[in-house]
């Protein structure tokens, strides 16, 4: 029993596991939704005032204007992707955790 013990705290102190390596992954996923409900709220709002901006009449400030929009649009088809990785990267560090917990070494 003493073994058991001795060993459920070296793990929760070694480096990788515990409590302070749990809170920095609870940083790092409130940090991402934070970023990806900011970036949300920015692109609704880009959204509605788009179309109150005022035309621009010269031909190349347009085209400009239009490319920027187009590939900021094009840009938006990774988004799944991108939510992709990021729940794999949370699947991989909840199986990594609950493996360091499981005893091994």
């Amino acid at each position: 029993m003493r073994d058991f013990l001795e060993n459920r705290i070296e793990a929760s102190t070694s480096e990788g596991s515990g409590p302070l390596h749990a809170a920095h992954q609870a940083g790092t996923v409130i940090s991402v939704v934070v970023i990806g409900v900011i970036a949300l709220i920015g692109i609704l709002i880009f959204a509605q005032i788009n179309d109150a901006l005022p035309s621009i009449s010269n031909s190349e400030l347009d085209s400009a204007a239009t490319g920027v929009t187009d590939g900021f649009a094009n840009a938006m088809d990774l988004v799944p992707i991108v939510l992709l990785v990021l729940v794999a990267a949370l699947v991989i560090s909840v199986v990594q955790r609950m493996r360091g917990q499981g005893g091994m070494r």
